[in-house]
């Protein structure tokens, strides 16, 4: 090599080392923009945030729950103009009634799910078990009930019966 080509190599080498350096100094410089910006945001969000812990602990202290107010009320107005949500709503109802009716209605949700596991393939023998039991505590909550209006009529055909003695056995004597 020569010492032209030798001196153009140096120069050659020294120019990329420095806009090495002037690319890492640059990206030194837009790094610790983003990190002074991302600081700048991080204590905007911490302090709204100690500003929302503010009016939560605030509106927890008691006072009225206008938004649950506001739901209840949302509810009924949806069930008293939707006439499909007022059937649902009516459903669930009679499914929770613990009387005779909601026995009757929760056998023939099972029943019906016993002839959607047939069709599917399924054993229907859970399904059908629970159609049983519910029918079962039908008919045992009718016959006491049964029974209660009988015991009150026997009462009532006894209280009568004292009553008419006791009209007689005066008018006698």
């Amino acid at each position: 090599m020569t010492p032209r080509n030798d001196l153009k190599a140096q120069a050659q080498h020294v120019a990329a080392t420095a806009q090495r350096q002037l690319a890492d100094a640059h990206a030194d410089r837009t790094l610790q923009r983003g990190q002074a910006e991302l600081l700048a945001l991080l204590k905007d969000q911490q302090h709204e945030l100690k500003r929302l812990r503010h009016d939560v602990s605030r509106r927890r202290s008691g006072g009225f729950p206008w938004g649950l107010l506001l739901l209840v009320g949302a509810g009924y107005a949806l069930y008293r103009t939707t006439p499909s949500v007022r059937d649902r709503i009516d459903g669930l109802l009679k499914r929770l009634d613990p009387g005779v009716q909601g026995n009757l209605t929760r056998a023939a949700d099972a029943v019906g799910d016993a002839a959607s596991d047939l069709t599917q393939g399924k054993n229907p023998a859970d399904a059908a078990g629970r159609a049983a039991g519910e029918v079962q505590r039908a008919g045992e909550k009718a016959v006491d009930g049964a029974a209660e209006t009988w015991q009150e009529l026997k009462d009532t055909g006894r209280q009568a019966a004292d009553d008419v003695k006791a009209g007689h056995t005066k008018g006698i004597a």
